[in-house]
């Protein structure tokens, strides 16, 4: 008789098609189990509790959870962002809390470009004026812009804002600053192109303004209206980060009154996003779906690393220090 295998819970809905793609990755000696609902409570603790390992996504894993997780070896992050975990409970436990350093970075990079690009062409707006038979060429001309010979200014130098950089060099940008708590070496700026400034001197600089930073107590509510008034009314501002980074209100402040030209924005304060959301309703906003490393081609591979982290540590095998949120003691 086989050892039994040990349990996978995967705490995301997903489609057919990525349950495929990713189960090319799952390891031998493991199961894989998913939900059924995004919303129930009562199913998540439910499968928590008879999880091994349990790899989460958007969906929050409470104190309460992961006291009641008996059999919690460990948690995985399929990506980056650990703020819906409650890492207190989980050191409590002993319980290592891993992401997958670097995995997304590529992707969301390409999304934030994306924004730049969509809110600078306004392309939401054209697509649905030609869609409705007409055709705003002469009125575009007056209100779109190019990347070519702008600044763009990085809030955060990590995995992501490196990516951003490296693609942005391709665009014929003037000048990319950037600004972060930890800058880099001068031999680093200059292999990526960029150069630090205070938030302060970014903010006012800036003709595109992307935000890089994960949420915690230190970049909870940094760009507020404060920073907002720094900008220059020509400027856009791109969140593919997190929400709650920027005061959202003082955000549809500066937007409802022309401030600042635009926003390509990714993350919410809510999500999904309240359907009386201000933002919903501003012409010059490009709003998506916290997607940035929703992509077919890096499920894969995503799925290879927060496996493989699994594998690892569950044959006492050292993991790469860069994944590790919560070392288990």
């Amino acid at each position: 008789m086989g050892m039994e295998k040990q349990k996978i819970v995967w705490l995301e809905v997903q489609s057919p098609a990525v349950m495929e793609e990713a189960n090319r990755a799952l390891p031998e000696g493991f199961v894989v189990v998913y939900p059924q609902s995004r919303t129930d409570r009562e199913e998540h603790t439910r499968l928590i509790a008879e999880a091994d390992y349990l790899i989460t996504q958007g969906i929050v894993v409470d104190r309460e959870q992961i006291f009641q997780a008996k059999k919690l070896k460990m948690i995985q992050k399929f990506g980056v962002g650990v703020d819906k975990i409650d890492l207190e409970a989980a050191r409590e436990r002993n319980i290592p809390v891993c992401i997958t350093a670097g995995a997304n970075a590529v992707a969301v990079a390409e999304l934030a470009i994306a924004l730049m690009l969509a809110v600078n062409r306004r392309l939401p707006y054209v697509d649905r004026a030609v869609r409705a038979g007409q055709w705003p060429k002469a009125e575009m001309r007056a209100q779109c812009y190019m990347l070519g010979d702008k600044t763009v200014g990085l809030i955060g130098i990590g995995n992501i804002a490196k990516e951003v950089a490296r693609r942005l060099s391709g665009f014929g940008v003037k000048e990319i600053l950037y600004y972060d708590i930890a800058p880099l070496s001068a031999e680093a700026e200059e292999r990526l192109g960029v150069h630090f400034a205070s938030l302060e001197k970014l903010m006012a600089a800036a003709d595109i303004v992307s935000i890089h930073v994960p949420l915690c107590d230190g970049t909870r509510g940094m760009i507020g209206k404060e920073q907002l008034a720094l900008m220059k009314p020509t400027s856009i501002l791109i969140n593919t980060s997190r929400g709650h980074i920027i005061d959202e209100a003082a955000l549809v402040e500066a937007l409802w009154n022309k401030r600042i030209r635009g926003a390509g924005i990714d993350a919410f304060d809510e999500e999904p996003v309240s359907p009386d959301n201000p933002l919903l309703v501003l012409e010059n906003t490009v709003l998506t779906c916290h997607y940035g490393g929703s992509v077919i081609d890096n499920v894969l591979p995503r799925a290879r690393h927060a496996y493989g982290n699994i594998e690892k540590f569950s044959k006492g095998e050292p993991l790469d220090p860069r994944d590790i949120v919560v070392p288990k003691r």
